[in-house]
């Protein structure tokens, strides 16, 4: 029993990191590339980075790579993030426990 509340702790301090959290709020209705996380955020591009890699590597989002059609970048493979299930699946458990 106590392992799994330390599991969970762990998971929840990863995902309610302020940045950590907002990035998974944005990505819960669509799909975005870092540029556009780093503009909605106002936050810098590097710190983006490295917060969207720790959500990758905890299993919280997931990424696939797109073409883009957007003019400036037409043609080249873009990375979009998405949440994953896991996001649901560890604010319910908290919520469950509190």
């Amino acid at each position: 029993m106590e392992r799994i509340e330390e599991d969970l702790l762990s998971e929840v301090h990863v995902l309610l990191h302020p940045i950590r959290f907002k990035i998974v709020e944005l990505l819960t209705d669509k799909q975005l590339h870092i540029n556009e996380i780093s503009n909605l955020l106002g936050v810098d591009r590097r710190l983006v980075s490295y917060h969207l890699l720790t959500l990758e590597e905890h299993g919280f989002l997931s990424s696939r790579y797109e073409i883009s059609q957007r003019p400036r970048s037409k043609g080249k493979a873009i990375k979009k993030y998405r949440t994953t299930e896991k996001v649901e699946s560890v604010l319910t458990e908290l919520k469950s426990r509190i």
